[in-house]
């Protein structure tokens, strides 16, 4: 290790240690500086609810207000891993030290996670395999779901005993609403069949920037989240983001208003869960399985590189704003363990860098 490179990863480390004192929001101030979110242009208040007339769309529920709490809590940072490499001497690490990882999710190589529910019960696991991927939205979606579940189980059935939840597809996006409407309906018939299977699902999965809100008002339309909550299921989402974290933080999605406090990317989830399921009752808890920083979501502009130098400091950002959600589970950052074509994103050697993070709030 170069001179230059541990006098860096000595200053990080020694500011992460008073992320409890100075608090985990102030902390990401001065890691971005002027990469800190502002609002977008012309926000210089709230805004307040909107009539349908002014957006050309239809409103049925009303607008939450904008007020929440500060970041509180135990971080929410968790590890995505395809090879185990250091991920369960990191969580016993960050176990030992009085604190926990709120989520790890594994990718095929799931007795991993048999070692790491047993250093740290209170992590959240989450299993998914890659023998079924994706649907096509046609056809009867419960003929549909019993063959996907049939093929599935048989995997499921050897990691049960240390794996919370199930992934059943990965970032599928029909593209219209009515593909939408017959996913949904694929995971209430899914969530029938793992119930009687004794599985608990992490449904959807999917994509950074999918839905679009009016999709969103479709599913829920089908009473996918109602169904969720009564069975003990999760939502699952991905989240990612170039090149920081908080690009298009305050923009407006799609024909919404503009909020300050909501993402086009990261935070787009707040969407779902302040227009439609926190005032219909039908919040579930939701786990970001994959998220980050993908230079896949590049635009004109925007540097190329610098992931590995800015990825502790924007992991941190993110985790301000879910900690100010009580029911986001956790975040898997993409990715330990990475085979051949995932390599770029690999984050093992930052791993000390967010164990003293996620340690440093151990009591907050």
């Amino acid at each position: 290790m170069s001179a230059n490179k541990s006098e860096k990863v000595f200053n990080r480390r020694d500011f992460l240690k008073g992320a409890a004192t100075l608090g985990a929001a102030g902390l990401a101030r001065r890691f971005l500086g002027a990469n800190w979110p502002r609002q977008a242009e012309g926000m210089g208040r709230m805004p307040g609810p909107v009539s349908p007339e002014e957006l050309d769309q239809h409103l049925y529920l009303p607008l939450v207000a904008n007020r929440w709490p500060p970041s509180n809590g135990p971080s929410k940072l968790g590890l995505h891993i395809i090879n185990p490499n250091e991920s369960s001497p990191f969580v016993r690490g960050v176990h030992e030290a009085g604190a926990h990882v709120a989520l790890v999710k594994a990718l095929n190589g799931l007795g991993a996670l048999q070692e790491i529910k047993a250093i740290s019960p209170e992590t959240v696991t989450i299993g998914r395999h890659t023998c079924v991927e994706h649907v096509d939205p046609s056809g009867d979606p419960a003929q549909k779901a019993a063959e996907v579940l049939a093929e599935h189980m048989v995997i499921w059935s050897y990691n049960r005993d240390f794996t919370d939840y199930w992934e059943v597809l990965n970032e599928n996006d029909p593209p219209t609403v009515e593909g939408h409407v017959w996913l949904a309906h694929f995971f209430i018939e899914a969530m029938d069949i793992a119930e009687k299977n004794g599985y608990k699902l992490a449904i959807f999965t999917y994509p950074t920037g999918v839905p679009k809100w009016h999709e969103w008002e479709a599913i829920v339309e089908t009473g996918v989240f109602a169904r969720a909550k009564q069975g003990g299921h999760i939502l699952a989402l991905h989240e990612g983001n170039w090149p920081v974290s908080s690009h298009r933080w305050g923009e407006p999605m799609e024909d919404q208003p503009p909020y300050e406090d909501r993402g086009v990317l990261t935070g787009r989830y707040r969407y779902l869960y302040r227009d439609f399921l926190i005032p219909r009752d039908e919040v579930i808890p939701v786990a970001f399985t994959e998220c980050g920083l993908d230079p896949v979501l590049w635009e004109p502009g925007q540097p190329e590189n610098g992931r590995q130098e800015r990825f502790v400091e924007e992991m941190i950002w993110y985790d301000t704003k879910l900690r100010e959600d009580d029911y986001v589970i956790g975040m898997a950052m993409f990715t330990l363990g990475p085979t051949w074509e995932w390599k770029y994103y690999d984050y093992e050697d930052l791993l000390p860098d967010f164990h003293d993070y996620i340690v440093s709030l151990k009591d907050a």
